[in-house]
């Protein structure tokens, strides 16, 4: 029930403040993007906003492959945990990847076991 309303809310501040100018906010999230997505039928805004989580999720790909790749020839617990929470995330972004992310994020997924 709360969760109803925080997002009553969210997307009600974001009303306020404007959809569009919400989605060119650089410090979007992810959550608020999908909210506005759920809740609007305008085209302009929903191009807008799948765009932006676009590039949000390409963002954290690109992150996590790096952060991989950083820990890759490091021992130690860290380095594996780093190692491992990159391979969760990446499993978990894979779906919402274009093609050649895809392609990396295999990779990663192949090497890592």
């Amino acid at each position: 029930m709360s969760s109803i309303l925080d997002d009553q809310l969210r997307l009600m501040a974001l009303k306020q403040y404007g959809l569009i100018e919400s989605i060119k906010t650089p410090d979007i999230s992810e959550a608020d993007l999908t909210l506005i997505l759920k809740n609007t039928e305008n085209e302009t805004i929903e191009q807008l906003a799948t765009e932006q989580l676009q590039h949000l999720n390409s963002q954290a790909i690109q992150n996590n492959l790096n952060l991989y790749h950083k820990f890759y020839d490091l021992k130690g617990m860290a380095a594996y945990r780093a190692r491992t929470q990159s391979v969760i995330e990446l499993k978990n972004r894979y779906k919402k990847a274009n093609p050649d992310e895809k392609v990396k994020i295999l990779d990663i997924l192949y090497n890592a076991n």
